[in-house]
Formats: structure tokens, C-alpha cells, sequence
């Protein structure tokens, strides 16, 4: 009986030495794979990124403490008279992001608390010991001479980012050409975000989309190619860093508030979008900007632009588009075409997938832009829910937002409105793209082509 004992004892202890020897050689592989992933997360050479944050190594921040309205009116008067930010003023600044407070940047009414709408948002923590954080959330830049906006952009990225999770964000920044100390400020931002545990990207271009019009697209789908390289290269999966259902949040050099990224991320979700936009708008409160971009489910501009250029019907949006039109009129959601406005959403898995990019036009194809384009393979590859919200609005310079939000709204305005009517708030998907779309090379030259 004794032996017996001894003999399951025995074959006990081995079984447990086994298990214990698989889960920690499970443990090194995950490890392993997490660590490969993040250390070169494009598959190239560490020179083409200038950064890639270990979020795994701990750091502290420097800007603990900091206090940004001792330093705001010195980097105002440096920003107003259009001089470099550098020496200590870089180390101001990137705490002046970390601690950012709107009152002292671009003055905007940004709510001071997040919604409880948004509440579903930031990522749930796993609960399984062997698992590593999944990138939800991809936030991707390119940025040039931005030092002027980059105190509300960054400094609303970084709420947004502890908002969602910061171990379950990425950011992919690519700088290019600056002389306003841009660069100089993106890189000292490299610690800060490791203390936040974001997984940090930053690389450099000499390209320049304004060089020679013809090159303008195709420089500027390649700026955005290498933003999105680190998601694309590093793909999705069990080991791999991102989750499948990354989201990539595309924004330009604009001025916002917090709610204005989870409105579009809101949006796009309840929706069940594959791409979200904004609206952005010129100075003095219009007109819209993105015109030369954005069609409408009619396949026209969203405001009519005769033939010459010589007339823009600005106050007149989705003129020909009359459900739309309505629904607009509401500033509720409505699909389009196309659409950028300074910011979208976008599905991550189509990029990682290398089903779609950011391209120039073909040879024999209308000379469009990179977000028409992207549009137009969407719609070919049955992607076609392409979503505009119209109570996210932005601009590209302080005064110009206020005065964009002064009279398209806030989004907490917006929706809490008598005219927005929540319950109308989902649309009603077409499968099918407008069989035609305006194709307009420059303003004055204009026509219609296939729309896929």
C-alpha cells in the first residue's frame, strides 16, 4: 500500500514539475514574441525609426508637479513671434503637453469631465496572468512646422490616451522638415509617453507634398503609409502587440477637444463604420475645408462649386442630397462617399491585411486625393460604411476653431440639443456607391467618373 502511495506521489510530482516547465516555457515565448514585435516593430532598420518606446521598461515623468501657467505666457509671446522652440523652452513645452490645460492654449470650452456616453470606450484590463496588453487604439501624425498647435493637439491626445488606456494605445508620429522645433519637441515627448506606457513611434521624411503639384499626392499617401507602418508591419494576432480590432485614429495638425475624438470613436462604433470623419473648416467659420476631398452620396462636392470656380455655394451642404441634407441640417450622422475633415476612423485589420494603403492616382484615373482614393477602394472592396459627423468640427489654427465651434458647435452642445434627436441618431446604410463622382483635378476643371 505504501509503495503504491509512493508511486502516485511520485508520477504527482512529475506531472507538476511538467506543467510548470510548459507554462514557463509558454511564458518566455510570449515574452519573447512581445519583445521581437516591440523592439523592431516595422521590420527595418532602427534608423528609419527614430523611436520605438519600450512601454515595458518603467520610467518616471519629469513633469510631475509642473505647473503650465508659469510658463504659458513665455511660450505664447515665443509662438506669436514665430521663433524655434528650444533649449529649456522643449522640456516647458513637452510638460506643458503632459499637464495641458485649454484655458492657457487655444481657449476653447472643452467640457472639463468626460460623458458617461463614452464610458464603453477605454479597454477593459485582462484578467489572464499570461497576457500581454492588445494596442487598441493606433494614433497616427504627420506633422510639420506644428509647433504653433501642437500645445491643444498633443496635450488633447494625451487625455484622450490616459482616457482609452495607455497601455492599450500607440502613438506613430512622422516629422518632417521643421524648423519651429518641432521635432526637437517630439523627441524629448519619447520619455514622457514610456512614463504613460504608451508604445511610441517616431520617424522622419525629407519629402514635401507642396514641392511640385504633380508629386503632391503621391508624396502625401506616402507620409501616411510610413505613420501607419509600425501597425502594418507588425500585424495582429495571439502574440502580436495590437488586438484584431484596431482602430487607427488619423488626425491633422488641428485644434480639438477630448470629446471631439470619443464622439468619432463613439460614432464609428455604434454605427459600425469602417471610416468616421470630422468636419474642419476655414477661418471666420467656413467655409467647409475639405472640400476637394469629401463627396457626398450624390457623388458631388458637399457644396456646389461652378464650373469656373468663381462661385462657392458654401451654406448650402448636400445641396443635392436631400435625406442627407435633412439630417445634416440636424447634425446628425450621415454617409458619404468620402470624407477626411481633419480627422478619422478607420479599421485598422484592411491596412494590417494589406488590402488597402494610402496611393496617388493611376494612370488613366482622376487626379483625386488620397482620401478619395481610399475612399474609392473601400466602396470596391464593399467597405462603403464611410460616416461624417457633423458635431465634430475642427480647425487649423486657435481662432479659427473658436469661431468653427461658435457656429457648427461643440459636441456636448450638439447632442444635447433639442434639434439632434438621439433616437435618429443611427443611419441607414446604402450598399451601393453612387454610380458616378465628381472628379475635380483643381476647382475650375471638373467632370464625372465612376465612382469603383
Amino acid at each position: 500500500m505504501n509503495l503504491h502511495v509512493r508511486q502516485v506521489q511520485t508520477h504527482l510530482f512529475r506531472l507538476t514539475v511538467s506543467t510548470a516547465s510548459i507554462c514557463f516555457l509558454l511564458f518566455l515565448y510570449i515574452s519573447l514574441e512581445w519583445s521581437s514585435s516591440a523592439s523592431d516593430p516595422s521590420g527595418v532598420s532602427a534608423s528609419s525609426y527614430e523611436d520605438d518606446l519600450d512601454s515595458a521598461v518603467p520610467a518616471i515623468s519629469a513633469c510631475n508637479g509642473f505647473n503650465p501657467a508659469t510658463v504659458a505666457t513665455a511660450l505664447d509671446e515665443t509662438l506669436t513671434a514665430k521663433l524655434s522652440i528650444n533649449g529649456s523652452a522643449v522640456d516647458d513645452f513637452v510638460c506643458s503637453i503632459m499637464t495641458h490645460d485649454m484655458r492657457l492654449s487655444a481657449k476653447l470650452d472643452c467640457p472639463a469631465t468626460i460623458s458617461p456616453r463614452y464610458a464603453d470606450l477605454p479597454v477593459r484590463p485582462s484578467n489572464s496572468f499570461f497576457s500581454q496588453p492588445k494596442i487598441k487604439y493606433f494614433f497616427a501624425l504627420d506633422l510639420y512646422q506644428s509647433a504653433h498647435i501642437m500645445l491643444p493637439l498633443m496635450g488633447t491626445i494625451v487625455e484622450t490616451m490616459r482616457f482609452l488606456g495607455p497601455e492599450y494605445c500607440a502613438l506613430s508620429i512622422v516629422e518632417g522638415r521643421s524648423t519651429d522645433g518641432t521635432y526637437d519637441i517630439l523627441v524629448r515627448l519619447k520619455s514622457e509617453m514610456a512614463a504613460m506606457g504608451v508604445r511610441y513611434y517616431l520617424s522622419t521624411s525629407d519629402l514635401n507634398p507642396k514641392a511640385v503639384w504633380d508629386d503632391r499626392i503621391k508624396h502625401l499617401s506616402t507620409l501616411r503609409n510610413q505613420a501607419l507602418e509600425p501597425l502594418v508591419s507588425a500585424g495582429v494576432g495571439k502574440f502580436k502587440p495590437y488586438a484584431a480590432d484596431t482602430t487607427i485614429l488619423f488626425i491633422n495638425d488641428v485644434v480639438l477637444c477630448v470629446e471631439d475624438l470619443l464622439e468619432l470613436l463613439y460614432q464609428h462604433r455604434q454605427q459600425d463604420a469602417r471610416m468616421t470623419c470630422a468636419f474642419d473648416w476655414n477661418a471666420a467659420g467656413g467655409p467647409f475645408y475639405d472640400s476637394w476631398v469629401s463627396r457626398s452620396m450624390s457623388g458631388n462636392l458637399f457644396f456646389e462649386i461652378t464650373h469656373d470656380a468663381r462661385y462657392w455655394l458654401a451654406q448650402d451642404m448636400f445641396f443635392d442630397d436631400q435625406p442627407n441634407q435633412a439630417r445634416y441640417a440636424r447634425k446628425l450622422p450621415v454617409q458619404v462617399y468620402s470624407c477626411w475633415g481633419g480627422m478619422v476612423i478607420l479599421d485598422a485589420a484592411p491596412f494590417v491585411q494589406r488590402k488597402l494603403k494610402f496611393r496617388d492616382h493611376k494612370e488613366g484615373e482622376c487626379h483625386m486625393g488620397e482620401p478619395t482614393l481610399l475612399a474609392k477602394d473601400m466602396w470596391g472592396q464593399g467597405l462603403g460604411k464611410i460616416l461624417a459627423v457633423p458635431s465634430v468640427n475642427v480647425a487649423y489654427e486657435y481662432k479659427a476653431t473658436r469661431e468653427a465651434k461658435l457656429g457648427q458647435g461643440y459636441v456636448h452642445n450638439v447632442i444635447e440639443s433639442a434639434d439632434y434627436k438621439a433616437g435618429k441618431e443611427l443611419v441607414v446604410w446604402d450598399k451601393e456607391p453612387p454610380v458616378r463622382i465628381k472628379c475635380m483635378p483643381l476647382f475650375n476643371q471638373q467632370s464625372w467618373v465612376k465612382s469603383t
